[in-house]
């Protein structure tokens, strides 16, 4: 009987929740990985024996795409390949911001962090994409055992205009493969843009730059650092709206639906039904048009699902007083509030960037994890929430899913 396993990274290592099959009681690993901060998991069950990959990230010991093939009591930790090329002749772009509010090239790029990790479709089964700090893609044909830099993307022309983000470089967080196509790829960089592959990753091109802002929070927002002096740093690619989406901090593609793209941005959560030709802004509902989570249901009835979190000058960007998660079930026309056994009211938090994802099972499950390591699920389409057991290390990501394999 298959059975929901929730996987969630938190700063300090990973942990695994296990349910029976109605999700009402719940098993939790010992930590995973202790000491490691875990961005993003994931599971392939591509063969008869699951394969969990983490992005793994650890001061002392270094990045990786860790894997496991014993359901996470043993981890390889060695990711040979994963380093960007090193050619004096074509040297990759590494900007940070200066002490006078510019930019500069910090030299030589090297992989800071891994961050997103996506097994490619049952009709490439070696096939793995993942994403690092600064912004690559690498590309792995043997199940992750090895891996080689998507040199197309990582000297793509356009790499002068990503920024540095959340006080680092450039990072590629999202990857989004069309089901009905494994050539057909999203590479979602905050700060950035996001960016379509058809053939593979032999060429990319920008889908971000026509998403531009149109509600009003943003708009104003944009408006004041347009009279601010930030330096000389900030540059777009001639003709792109400066109000255009570069970071999306988090990108989904809908699987019900493929071209059916969603963004939840810095200013904005956005719609696209022609992937990615053309977008909206369904920010108009929720009260604030900053957030970082977004989740799309894996089957119907359709949902998505986000946090706003309150925008200030100050950096105090957190759910003011009562944590809530925010559900469309009209594909943003409208917006409702869920808040129903989460925390509050005087509960200041907030949820990162992959804290949040939906489980695929029947009647399904939603789950958003919290900076303070709390884990929620929402039954009814998140109109009631119970915490799961335990309270954990800040979480970082959460990724759900039915299985009797694992």
């Amino acid at each position: 009987m298959p059975r929901v396993h929730v996987l969630v990274g938190t700063r300090k290592g990973a942990f695994i929740y296990t349910s029976n099959n109605a999700r009402s009681q719940w098993d939790v690993s010992e930590p995973l990985m202790r000491g490691s901060s875990i961005f993003s998991m994931t599971v392939d069950t591509r063969e008869s024996r699951p394969r969990i990959f983490a992005a793994s990230n650890h001061w002392a010991w270094g990045r990786s795409v860790a894997r496991s093939d014993d359901g996470g009591k043993t981890w390889e930790l060695n990711t040979p390949g994963l380093a960007f090329p090193q050619d004096p002749a074509r040297p990759i772009p590494n900007l940070n911001f200066d002490a006078s509010g510019g930019m500069t090239d910090r030299g030589p790029v090297t992989v800071e962090n891994v961050w997103a990790i996506t097994p490619g479709l049952p009709s490439q089964p070696g096939v793995v994409w993942a994403g690092t700090q600064p912004a690559g893609l690498f590309r792995s044909d043997d199940r992750g055992e090895s891996w080689a830099p998507v040199e197309s993307l990582i000297y793509h022309p356009e790499r002068k205009y990503w920024y540095p983000t959340g006080g680092g470089a450039s990072s590629l967080h999202g990857i989004e493969i069309d089901p009905r196509d494994g050539n057909h790829i999203f590479a979602s960089i905050a700060s950035g843009g996001t960016y379509a592959t058809s053939d593979g990753g032999k060429t990319w091109k920008n889908t971000s730059h026509n998403c531009v802002a149109t509600n009003p929070g943003a708009r104003a927002m944009l408006k004041a650092m347009e009279e601010m002096d930030f330096g000389d740093g900030f540059e777009v690619p001639e003709g792109v709206d400066p109000a255009a989406a570069n970071e999306f901090h988090k990108f989904r593609m809908d699987s019900k639906n493929p071209d059916r793209l969603w963004g939840q941005a810095h200013i904005g959560v956005f719609r696209s039904d022609d992937g990615g030709g053309s977008w909206n802004d369904v920010t108009e509902g929720l009260p604030s048009f900053h957030g970082f989570p977004l989740a799309v249901t894996k089957r119907g009835p359709d949902a998505v699902f986000v946090v706003p979190l309150e925008f200030a000058a100050d950096n105090f960007r957190v759910c003011p007083g009562q944590f809530a998660v925010y559900r469309t079930t009209d594909s943003g026309q409208s917006w409702a509030r869920l808040e129903n056994g989460l925390p509050g009211p005087h509960d200041y938090q907030s949820a990162y960037r992959d804290a949040m994802d939906t489980d695929g099972a029947d009647s399904e499950g939603v789950y958003v994890g919290t900076t303070n390591g709390q884990v929620y699920m929402g039954r009814d389409g998140g109109d009631h929430w119970e915490r799961l057991p335990g309270t954990l290390p800040p979480i970082l990501s959460i990724s759900a899913f039915e299985s009797d394999l694992l």
